[in-house]
């Protein structure tokens, strides 16, 4: 019995220390180093290398909450509800998640006196594209088949429910579109709204509705809205249902683009969410995910109709990483979510990373996600060009998410993504914004991080990252956005740029204040920069852009555009042409041969226009004047060639830093420890009662 209460007074004991041990920690506000750091980090960029256009579109923002302090190239709406959106009523249904309700909800911030307007919704799109001077405006059309006939409340599950509660929607009218469309009959057309968008506000060439998406996430229609009791959607009906509907917006408005399907993610991507019924014949499984099929079928409607049908395939991308106790990282708040959620965004890019989701980890065949994508585009649908219209990392409200936001953009510019439009979880997401203006307004004065890429490398540290930038108007400058993920300790960056150009100096740096989100001016006596070598100690979780001004170094004849062009031809979104490796150029060119050896002539004129280039949203365009034989013409921007990257042989440092913690409380905790200690000691060996 004696030996019994020893043993549960050592335990008490220690129980006890490590509690209070555990507090000093907590009180203390000690931070843990979930990766081991790295230590320094020495990062190479070659002016003179890896020129790639990057697309104005990436620095997109969902419609949600206060605009002001963020400066977004492109806006677009955000709701379940717009899959049941009736644009004559401004009625829609909330889905399950806002207990199936017909209400007024898309609309009810503006006036009651206002409610009947025809097509508040896209109203209000417009106006707040115009509040916030946000230059493109994207809008989502109901593919789903029914649309809310009232606003009264939640609707049943029954076929009485289904009939008075509900109308049929239609993407061809086949009669004359009205100014004021009949909100008494049984059926709401869908290009009758895209004509009253047009005539309303103008069509995409003159300022009106830039693109229209093709619903929003098919592959939840019957997750949203139970009670509809739908059959689950087959590959071959979202496919048929997204070509007649973008038949008819191109009809009436053949400069508007066409985004779609708009899934809900990679398990969408996959399967459209139902593994087990699919609907494909024998034939059709040779598709290796839906994707493929639907670019496929999407190319041979074009073909038909003489006219590209998409103009971009879109996904939704939300990362469903977890926590080791399974907590989504983009909800938890604790710092191995923070540690995970800078990590997380390599699933789009990186092949020898594996995220902490099951999605991925039972699917990985299908990652790195964008070129995963970008090969079935090559494959099944040349120049369509690929967007993220919603993503999100998590991590709004503290330094994590913007250090994931950094690099989102960042990758988004270099894989060549066409559009992309952040979709917070809140509408407080401050530090999220901060990434967004790094990249957009750095300064509070409009200037941006570049339109054009160049090399730039970390040696693939980990826990570090860098994006190198100039604008075709202002070669010589120079700018560098950088990012230091260890959590803990500092990290010394030494930056070799390559230039036969430039010799640099540094006019500018800023940094993201992780006590507040906000922009700061850096004091430049952190950086020292000899030699075009910039070198300077990054705070933990620090993110910082580095403005670089360059003094031509010899008498050269430059060019007018900062890239050279050849024969090879790069579209924003998606290269047509092989990449510098010989492997790359090896599988490209077997591609081309599959994707054309079906087709005849005039086809491929369809799929491959030869004018085909980036087109600007916001530009004006030629409009055919004849609906019934419409024409998609594209502003033609500069051609940017892809150039082989060579690396400098530099290293790493190795001068890691311990985690910091204050003397006084090392002290403590050591005391408590060996006075722990002692007592086990004496309880076990001395004490005799």
């Amino acid at each position: 019995m004696k030996k019994y209460k020893q043993i549960i007074s050592c335990a008490a004991a220690i129980a006890a220390a490590c509690t209070f041990t555990g507090k000093a920690f907590a009180d203390s506000e000690m931070f843990v180093e979930i990766i081991p750091p790295t230590g320094g980090a020495s990062i190479f960029v070659d002016t003179d290398k890896g020129h790639k256009k990057i697309s104005p579109y990436i620095y997109g923002i969902n419609d949600i909450g206060d605009l002001n302090s963020i400066s977004p190239t492109v806006i677009k709406q955000r709701s379940t509800s717009i899959s049941t959106y009736n644009w004559e009523t401004n009625y829609s249904n909330s889905g399950a998640q806002g207990m199936n309700v017909n209400d007024i909800s898309l609309v009810d911030d503006y006036p009651s006196s206002k409610w009947g307007s025809p097509a508040l919704y896209a109203e209000k799109l417009t106006t707040r594209s115009r509040m916030y001077n946000i230059p493109v405006k994207l809008l989502t059309l109901p593919m789903m088949g029914y649309a809310a006939a009232d606003s009264m409340g939640i609707v049943s599950n029954d076929e009485a429910s289904k009939e008075t509660r509900w109308k049929k929607v239609l993407f061809n009218k086949n009669d004359t579109y009205l100014n004021h469309p009949d909100i008494y009959d049984d059926t709401v057309y869908i290009d009758e709204y895209v004509s009253y968008l047009v005539n309303r506000f103008g069509t995409a060439a003159e300022g009106g509705i830039n693109g229209y998406f093709l619903d929003s996430e098919p592959d939840k229609w019957n997750e949203n809205f139970p009670v509809l009791n739908q059959p689950p959607l087959t590959f071959a009906e979202l496919a048929d249902r997204s070509a007649n509907l973008a038949n008819a917006v191109k009809a009436i408005d053949s400069n508007a683009f066409v985004f779609g399907p708009s899934l809900s993610g990679l398990q969408g991507c996959i399967d459209l969410g139902s593994p087990s019924d699919t609907g494909l014949s024998p034939a059709e499984n040779e598709y290796s995910w839906f994707i493929d099929y639907y670019l496929s079928e999407m190319r041979a409607r074009s073909a038909q109709t003489g006219y590209r049908l998409l103009d971009v395939l879109d996904v939704h991308y939300y990362t469903e990483a977890q926590t080791p106790l399974g907590e989504d990282i983009r909800t938890s708040t604790d710092q191995i979510a923070d540690a995970l959620r800078m990590q997380s965004v390599r699933t789009l890019w990186d092949p020898d990373y594996t995220e902490t989701s099951v999605t991925v980890m039972m699917n990985k065949q299908f990652t790195p996600v964008i070129p995963t994508l970008q090969a079935s585009i090559r494959m099944n649908y040349p120049k369509t060009r690929l967007s993220f219209s919603e993503y999100d990392f998590g991590g709004g409200e503290n330094m994590s998410g913007a250090i994931a936001e950094i690099d989102a953009l960042g990758v988004f510019a270099e894989q060549e993504v066409y559009l992309a439009c952040l979709s917070p979880l809140s509408e407080k997401y401050p530090f999220q914004k901060a990434a967004l203006n790094l990249y957009t307004d750095y300064d509070g004065k409009g200037s941006s991080f570049g339109d054009t890429l160049v090399f730039s490398e970390n040696h693939n540290d980990e826990l570090s990252s860098v994006y190198a930038a100039v604008d075709s108007d202002e070669p010589d400058k120079l700018k560098i956005i950088l990012t230091n993920k260890q959590m803990v300790t500092d990290k010394d960056l030494e930056i070799v740029i390559s230039s036969e150009k430039y010799s640099y100096e540094l006019e500018n740096a800023f940094a993201i204040n992780p006590e507040n989100a906000l922009i700061d001016e850096c004091d430049l006596d952190k950086f020292t920069l000899e030699d075009n070598t910039v070198s300077f100690t990054a705070d933990p979780m620090g993110a910082y852009l580095l403005v670089l001004n360059g003094t031509s170094v010899k008498e050269t004849e430059i060019s007018d555009s900062i890239w050279t062009t050849d024969n090879s031809e790069s579209v924003t979104g998606i290269s047509d042409e092989p990449d510098a490796s010989a492997e790359n150029t090896a599988a490209s060119d077997t591609e081309s041969l599959i994707v054309i050896s079906d087709m005849t002539e005039s086809e491929a004129s369809v799929i491959y226009p030869s004018d085909e280039t980036v087109p600007d949203l916001t530009e004006s365009q030629t409009v055919s004047s004849e609906t019934t034989d419409v024409t998609v013409s594209e502003t033609e921007l500069t051609e940017n060639t892809s150039i082989s990257e060579e690396t400098s042989e530099s290293k790493f440092t190795e001068d890691e830093k311990s985690p910091s913690v204050p003397l006084p409380l090392k002290i403590i905790i050591s005391m408590m420890c060996l006075t722990v200690i002692g007592g086990v000691f004496y309880i076990l060996f001395f004490d005799r009662k």
